[in-house]
């Protein structure tokens, strides 16, 4: 049996429908996995690089999953047809990223039914773009792996809107189940703008100043986030 990574098991657990493309799939393993699990009936693996793709298309044939899992050499989801796969998964690159390989292909997101996806940056940027583009965050987890955190978001078709600016950030969900590993991520952020802080203190220049400024924004942010998350329910 493959065994993942605790990102990519989370990610993996995320998915719920039976066709499925995995976008910048490295090595296959979440659609092997899925395939081993019963969760899938068909997979579309994809990758932009291949050596990659080799390796996963190796890694298929020794776990007997060619029947069900295909491998696709290309740009993101441009290798993918509307209606082809009911589940997206994009893992494995930054946030703004993803966001452009979305734009690239809307008639292949539309037609989906799913996305799981797991931006390593700009978190808040994408929340607010699978809203906008008629999906709404149905659950989301934070992993602390590796000394990094990774933040894993599960989104079905419908509208959502966000009332609050810490909920694009920190995300609505990790802030309401008071969620342990958001509270150990915003400790070390809060320490970490503290030692930006003070560095910029000492200077005076202008860009130093809008710096400043930035940080104590998002100290503000945290506080509030804090708040939220150490507030006992009523």
């Amino acid at each position: 049996m493959i065994e993942l990574s605790k990102r990519l098991q989370t990610v993996a657990d995320f998915v719920t429908k039976k066709t499925v493309a995995d976008i910048g799939t490295d090595h296959g393993y979440v659609p092997i996995y899925l395939h081993k699990k019963g969760v899938i009936e068909k997979a579309i693996a994809c990758d932009i690089n291949a050596k990659p793709l080799e390796k996963a298309n190796e890694n298929i044939k020794k776990n007997c999953a060619e029947n069900v899992i295909v491998t696709r050499l290309g740009n993101g989801l441009e290798v993918l047809k509307p209606y082809e796969v009911e589940t997206i998964v994009i893992a494995g690159m930054g946030g703004m990223l993803m966001i452009e390989l979305l734009k690239q292909s809307p008639q292949v997101v539309q037609t989906a039914e799913e996305l799981v996806l797991c931006p390593h940056l700009d978190v808040p940027n994408v929340r607010r773009y699978v809203q906008k583009i008629g999906f709404y965050i149905q659950e989301e987890k934070m992993i602390l792996e590796g000394g990094k955190f990774y933040t894993i978001l599960h989104m079905l078709k419908g509208q959502q809107k966000y009332d609050k600016e810490i909920e694009y950030i920190f995300g609505k969900i990790l802030l309401q189940k008071k969620d342990a590993v958001l509270k150990q991520y915003l400790k070390k952020e809060k320490i970490r703008l503290e030692k930006v802080e003070e560095v910029l203190k000492q200077k005076q220049t202008q860009q130093a100043k809008l710096r400043l400024e930035e940080i104590q924004k998002q100290k503000k942010y945290i506080k509030e986030a804090e708040i939220c998350l150490y507030c006992a329910k009523r």
